[in-house]
C-alpha cells in the first residue's frame, strides 16, 4: 500500500505522491491570477484540490492525483495540470461552498480550453451531462439503497478522468469514455471498502458513499437479512461496529463483493487490450488503462486479505465484552425498554411537562389557558393499549373524566375563545369506552357535536353551535375539514357505539376516501403524514372489527384499497438504519406493521432496535412536534411534550413487540 505523507497512515489508493497538490494548486492560482474566479471560488477550489489529491491521508478518491499520471502520458506537464484540476472541479460535488455542476464545469471548460479547441471541450462536457454524478442520499430507504448500482451513479467523475488525457491529446474519446464507464463500479466499491475498513471519518459507517458497497449485498437474499438487522440502530459504538465488520468480514460476503469486481476488472482490462495503439498518446492512454487496472486488482486483494483476517479473529471481536451476571438476556432487551417507557409514564403523571400553557396569550387574549385534558387523555389511552402496566390507569381515566364539565369539552377547559372540537371529543369517546366511565357525561359532549353536523352528515373540527346556541364568541378557527381529525373521530365513534353513530360513520369515511390519493391523506392541517396514515389505519382496523360484527359495512372494500395503499407506503419508507425518519414516525409505521396480516418479521425487529436505541436512559424519548398550534405573536407552530411523545413511541412500540412475540392473528 501506498503510504502518505501525513503521519504514515496507509492510504487506500494507489498513484499518490505528495508533489501532486503542489502542482493543482499552481494551476488554480494562474486561473485566479487571470480574474477567471467569481469571490469565493478560491476556498471550494483549494478543498477540491485537496480532496482530488487523497487527502486526507489518502482515503478519498485522487481523481485529480490520477488525471495527473494519466494525462502526463500525452501531454506536457502544463497541460496535465490544468487537465487535473479540471478534473478536481467536475468531481467536487458534495465539497462544502462548491457551485452546481454546471458552473464547475464551465470552470473546468475554462482551464482545458487553453491547450484544447473550445469545440471539443464543449462536446465534451456535454457527454459528461449525459452521466449521473455520484450522489447517493445519507441513511436511504432500503428499497431505494438496495436499487442503487455502483455502475448507475458515479461514472461522471470516472469518464471525466480518462476523456481528459484523450481530450489533451486529440484522440477520439470514445474508447476512453467506455473504459471509464467499466472502471466505475469497481472504483466505488473500493471506495465503499475503505469507509468501511479505514477511514476514521465514518464512525458510525453511516457515509453515502457505503450505499453502492452495501446495494451489492442487499441485492442478495441470502445476505441481505443479516445485513439489514446488523445496519439497524446506531453503529458508532465499538461494539455495533465490530458486529457489522465481523458480519462483512465473513466468506460469504466476501465472495459475493470479489465476484462482482473481479468481472468489472476483467471487462475493463478487455477494453484496455482492444484500445487503439496507432498514435504514441493511445499508446500511452492503454498502457495506463493496464496499469490502472492491475492497480485497483491489487487493492481488492489487500482489502480480501484484511477482511479474511477479520474473519478469522471475528469469533471472538464480535461478542464485545461479556455481559455480567444478572443481566437482562439480550432477546429481552425490547421488554426492558418497554418497561422503562411505561416506568417514565407512570411516575410523571400526570404529565404537566406536556401540557400546554399559553403564557403570551392565544391570538392576543390576555389569559393564559392551559390545555391538557387531550394530553392526558392520549397518554392515559396509549396506557390502556400497552396493557398491564402495573397501576390501574382506568381509574386514573375515570378521575379525569369527572373533571371535564357537563357540555364543556374544549382544549383549554374553560377558555372559552377556542370552541369545542372533534379532537378532543374523539379521544374522550375512544377513553370512555375502554373504561365505561361518565357515558352519561358524554351525551352532553355528543349533544354538542350533533349540533354543527351538516346536512350531508360531515362532522367539522370545530363546534361553533351548542344545543343552546353558539359555543364561543371568538372568531372562526382555521383548519374545519382535517382530514387527520375526522379519522381521529371515526375511532371515536366506532369505539364508543358504532351502530348509534352509523350514519355518521359512512358519511365522514366517504369525505376521508375521497381524500385519500396514492400519495397519502389529503387535507390533515393539523398532524403531519405518518400521523395521518396511522390515523387511517387505527380507522380501519375498527371498521374491520364492527364488519365482521353487525355493523353495515358499505365502504369495506373502498376502505382495504386505501389501507393496503397506506400499508404499503409507510412499511416501504424503512431505512438503512431501521428507522422511517424519527422515533415518533417509526412508531406509528411499527403500529402500522403491527395491523398487517402477515408481518415481516425483520422490518419489525429492526424498526424495534432503531426505537429502543433511541430511547434516553430514563425511559422516555425526546420531545416531537406532534400537532399544530399558536404560538406566540400571532406564529404557528407545533406542540411537543416529552411524555406525549413517549407515550406515541412506547404504543408502538408495544404493538409490534406484541405482534412479533405473538405472530398470527392480527391484535384487536
Amino acid at each position: 500500500m501506498t503510504l502518505a505523507a501525513d503521519a504514515g497512515a496507509t492510504a487506500a489508493w494507489p498513484w499518490l505522491d505528495p508533489a501532486d497538490k503542489g502542482v493543482c494548486e499552481r494551476s488554480w492560482s494562474a486561473l485566479l491570477r487571470a480574474g477567471a474566479l467569481w469571490r469565493g471560488d478560491a476556498a471550494w477550489g483549494a478543498l477540491a484540490i485537496e480532496r482530488g489529491v487523497g487527502a486526507p491521508s489518502g482515503r478519498s478518491i485522487p481523481w485529480a492525483g490520477w488525471a495527473l499520471r494519466i494525462c502526463g502520458r500525452v501531454a506536457a506537464p502544463a497541460a496535465a495540470g490544468d487537465a487535473a484540476v479540471a478534473v478536481a472541479l467536475v468531481t467536487a460535488g458534495g465539497v462544502d461552498g462548491a457551485p452546481d455542476a454546471l458552473a464547475r464545469g464551465a470552470l473546468a471548460g475554462r482551464l482545458l480550453a487553453q491547450h484544447v479547441d473550445e469545440a471539443r471541450v464543449h462536446r465534451w462536457l456535454l457527454g459528461l451531462a449525459e452521466l449521473a454524478e455520484a450522489s447517493w442520499e445519507h441513511n436511504p430507504v432500503v428499497a431505494g439503497a438496495a436499487a442503487a448500482r455502483s455502475d448507475a451513479g458515479g461514472a461522471r467523475e470516472a469518464v471525466a478522468l480518462w476523456t481528459a488525457a484523450a481530450l489533451l491529446a486529440g484522440d477520439d474519446p470514445a474508447p476512453a469514455r467506455r473504459f471509464g464507464e467499466a472502471v466505475t463500479a469497481p472504483l466505488w466499491l473500493l471506495d465503499g471498502l475503505v469507509r468501511l475498513w479505514l477511514d476514521p471519518a465514518v464512525p458510525d459507517l453511516a457515509a453515502p458513499t457505503l450505499t453502492p458497497l452495501l446495494a451489492l449485498w442487499l441485492r442478495d437474499r441470502e445476505l441481505a437479512p443479516p445485513l439489514l438487522r446488523a445496519l439497524a440502530g446506531e453503529r458508532a459504538s465499538p461494539v455495533r461496529r465490530r458486529e457489522i465488520h465481523g458480519l462483512l468480514a465473513g466468506r460469504p460476503y466476501r465472495a459475493a463483493l470479489a465476484a462482482r469486481v473481479r468481472g468489472a476488472l476483467a471487462s475493463a482490462r478487455e477494453l484496455a487490450a482492444s484500445a487503439p495503439r496507432a498514435r504514441p498518446s493511445e499508446r500511452g492512454l492503454a498502457d495506463a488503462q493496464r496499469e490502472f487496472v492491475d492497480a485497483l486488482g491489487e487493492r481488492l486483494r489487500f482489502f480480501e486479505g484484511l477482511m479474511s483476517f477479520r474473519d478469522v479473529i471475528g469469533a471472538g471481536a464480535a461478542l464485545g465484552p461479556p455481559r455480567a451476571l444478572g443481566d437482562l438476556a439480550l432477546a429481552d432487551d425490547a421488554g426492558a425498554d418497554l418497561r422503562a417507557a411505561v416506568a417514565f409514564l407512570l411516575e410523571a403523571a400526570p404529565w404537566p411537562e406536556s401540557w400546554e400553557l399559553q403564557r403570551f396569550g392565544v391570538l392576543g387574549s390576555r389569559e393564559q389557558p392551559v390545555g391538557h385534558w387531550f394530553v392526558r387523555a392520549t397518554i392515559l389511552m396509549a396506557l390502556i393499549e400497552i396493557g398491564d402496566v402495573g397501576r390501574d390507569v382506568r381509574a386514573d381515566a375515570a378521575a379525569l373524566l369527572d373533571e371535564i364539565p357537563a357540555g364543556e369539552l374544549r382544549y383549554f377547559g374553560d377558555f372559552r375563545e377556542l370552541p369545542p372540537d372533534a379532537d378532543d371529543l374523539a379521544i374522550i369517546l375512544q377513553l370512555i369506552a375502554a373504561t365505561g366511565a361518565a357515558r352519561e357525561r358524554a351525551e352532553t359532549w355528543i349533544e354538542v357535536m350533533l349540533a354543527n353536523v351538516g346536512d350531508d352528515g360531515v362532522v367539522p373540527t370545530w363546534f361553533y353551535r351548542g344545543p343552546a346556541g353558539p359555543t364561543t364568541p371568538g372568531a372562526a378557527w382555521a383548519g374545519d375539514d382535517c382530514s387527520a381529525v375526522r379519522l381521529n373521530l371515526l375511532a371515536g365513534l366506532l369505539s364508543f357505539d358504532a351502530t348509534r353513530f352509523a350514519r355518521l360513520i359512512d358519511a365522514n369515511a366517504r369525505r376521508v376516501l375521497d381524500a385519500a390519493s396514492t400519495d397519502g391523506i389529503q387535507g390533515a392541517c393539523f398532524y403531519d403524514g405518518s400521523y395521518t396514515d396511522l390515523a387511517f389505519l387505527r380507522f380501519a382496523r375498527l371498521y374491520r372489527q364492527h364488519q365482521e360484527g353487525s355493523l353495515d359495512a358499505p365502504r369495506a372494500a373502498e376502505i382495504a384499497t386505501v389501507e393496503a395503499a397506506v400499508l404499503s407506503r409507510m412499511l416501504g419508507s424503512q431505512r438503512l438504519d431501521g428507522g422511517f425518519g424519527t422515533p415518533l414516525c417509526t412508531a406509528a409505521c411499527l403500529e402500522g406493521a403491527a395491523m398487517t396480516a402477515a408481518p415481516d418479521p425483520l422490518l419489525i425487529e429492526r424498526g424495534l432496535r432503531y426505537l429502543g436505541e433511541r430511547q434516553l436512559v430514563d425511559g422516555s424519548w425526546p420531545a416531537e412536534p406532534l400537532y399544530r398550534t399558536p404560538m406566540k405573536h400571532g406564529r404557528e407552530g407545533h406542540h411537543q411534550g416529552r411524555a406525549l411523545t413517549t407515550a406515541l413511541c412506547a404504543r408502538g412500540f408495544a404493538a409490534a413487540r406484541s405482534r412479533l412475540r405473538r405472530g398470527g392473528e392480527r391484535r384487536a
